[in-house]
């Protein structure tokens, strides 16, 4: 885990050009590593340089959007001369952000035309001409890993992801890599669950009421934009939105659950999906949720006081090994569903959290792969037979999930696959996620 970057004393002067505080986040970035999630610690920083209700903070938000999702694309300029071919300054700039201090002392090299060189490269209209280059080579050179090299440096994604990428791309084709690498120059929209979907029309209104643009609607799902915090809103307080991405409100979808049935939401978190599969209850049957992280859960349970959470039953879990089942659930012989949404490397979520990509290191994904063989390992024997057995992941690298369900049915021959896939972006404006669902014979 990246250590904690730490924060500036003061807020210094204001740049001439007007630049939003340029200077600031140069010395704050240069303070540690590679920052962590701009959306958990940003709100920190603009508070601790006295900018939460500066008309700025708009501003500072967005640079620091932008430096970390173009970082890759900003940097490339350096290795750039009239001298040098598009192909040798590809490879030039692969090795020098091997790791991603070289490419944070890139940021810190950088001069107050920064922001400028990243919104040109956001726009695909670099009046330098390294996008162009980029998409040059990407299209046109003859070595194959050169042509994935400058696919990644125009996508901002770290070239020590190549081999990942090189996997997914046998498995999901050039049609999918080259949508999936365009939309990771776009963040995705805030995504609104709504709790009732026979209530849809009136949440609509409500929201908008408040201030909160419906700009896109996919049935019961809402993609929500404004300025007014959804937290503040009657319609969150009032229990009848949840904050969910809708490619992960299709992976709670793909949980068989019913009224009547007895569900196990395995690796909770704060509860997102644990809320969608209560609303599918009905208010019969159980939800059972778990977390190995009590804040996650303390949350979870904050949560479930908006709404008559009886029915939802929240428990600590480590995934070391098959819990020990409720009375209610030994009697039905399991439960009917179990949901695995396996701690992972994140990768699908990259175009949410740009700095991530960053920071990820490919000698992990390994490490992840191994951790959720074994929460499926642990979590498999709660599943009563005829059951189903769901497993998903917020990354798009086949080590994590085809591979792993793969390994899963070898290790446990009386499972079956009965469906997996990618979703989410690039066909859905969401997070990348994949799910499979598997049936106990």
């Amino acid at each position: 885990m990246s250590r904690r970057p730490r924060r500036a004393e003061a807020a210094p002067a204001a740049t001439p050009t007007g630049d939003v505080e340029l200077a600031a986040f140069l010395a704050w970035l240069g303070a540690g590593e590679v920052p962590p999630s701009i959306d958990r610690w940003v709100g920190e920083w603009l508070r601790s340089v006295g900018l939460a209700r500066d008309p700025r903070a708009a501003g500072v938000v967005a640079f620091l959007d932008a430096a970390v999702a173009w970082g890759t694309l900003a940097a490339f300029s350096p290795f750039r001369s009239r001298n040098r071919s598009p192909e040798a300054a590809v490879l030039k700039f692969a090795a020098a952000v091997r790791r991603p201090r070289e490419l944070l002392q890139l940021w810190r090299a950088a001069d107050a035309a920064f922001a400028a060189r990243i919104r040109a490269f956001a726009a695909d209209d670099d009046p330098t001409g390294d996008a162009a280059a980029l998409a040059r080579v990407a299209a046109e050179a003859e070595d194959p890993e050169l042509r994935l090299y400058a696919r990644l440096l125009r996508s901002g994604i770290p070239p020590w992801h190549a081999p990942a990428i090189t996997r997914r791309l046998e498995r999901s084709g050039e049609d999918w890599a080259e949508r999936w690498f365009a939309a990771q120059s776009r963040r995705p929209p805030l995504w609104l669950r709504v709790a009732e979907p026979r209530h849809t029309a009136s949440v609509r209104d409500m929201l908008a009421s408040e201030g909160l643009r419906i700009a896109h609607q996919d049935g019961a799902a809402l993609a929500v934009v404004g300025s007014t915090p959804v937290f503040r809103t009657r319609a969150w307080r009032e229990g009848k939105v949840e904050i969910q991405d809708l490619a992960s409100q299709r992976v709670g979808e793909a949980v068989p659950a019913g009224p009547g049935q007895l569900v196990w939401d395995a690796c909770a978190g704060t509860g997102g999906k644990t809320m969608q599969l209560w609303a599918r209850l009905g208010g019969r049957g159980a939800i059972h949720a778990s977390d190995a992280a009590p804040a996650r859960l303390s949350e979870l349970r904050k949560r479930l006081t908006r709404v008559d959470g009886r029915n939802v039953r929240v428990w600590p879990w480590d995934g070391r090994g098959p819990p020990a089942l409720p009375e209610e659930v030994n009697l039905r012989g399991g439960f009917d569903a179990v949901l695995v949404d396996a701690p992972c490397s994140g990768s699908g979520t990259w175009r949410r959290r740009p700095d991530a990509r960053m920071r990820s290191v490919a000698s992990a994904i390994p490490r992840w792969a191994a951790q959720q063989g074994e929460l499926l390992d642990a979590a498999a024997p709660a599943v009563r037979p005829g059951g189903a057995l769901v497993y998903a992941t917020c990354s798009v690298w086949v080590e994590e999930n085809e591979s792993a369900i793969e390994a899963f049915c070898a290790r446990h021959p009386a499972w079956s696959v009965e469906r997996e896939a990618l979703i989410g972006a690039p066909d859905l404006d969401a997070d990348s996620l994949f799910v499979a669902v598997l049936r106990r014979g």
